[in-house]
């Protein structure tokens, strides 16, 4: 079983994410081409149910940032770094 990133929101409400290495390839490909800002969006919009993302849409730019750092620090992926072997 896939581990989860959990994150506990300021208003109480908790998201479940992929860890970074999890996130399906289909939505890495769907977002390669796309300015850094849309591609969080676009994976996030990809990733969470509309009700997680109205909990999102709530947060300021500072709580925005501390869920960004916190998702890319559970990762065990540098910036980078492919889950693909090289050989």
């Amino acid at each position: 079983m896939m581990e989860k990133f959990h994150y506990k929101l300021p208003d109480g409400h908790e998201l479940e994410l992929p860890r970074f290495e999890n996130v399906p390839m289909g939505v890495i490909r769907r977002t390669r081409k796309l300015t850094q800002t849309d591609q969080v969006f676009t994976l996030l919009e990809s990733l969470l149910s509309e009700d997680d993302l109205v909990h999102v849409d709530e947060l300021d730019r500072a709580g925005f940032e501390q869920l960004m750092v916190a998702w890319r620090g559970a990762s065990e992926l540098d910036l980078g770094e492919s889950s693909a072997s090289s050989s």
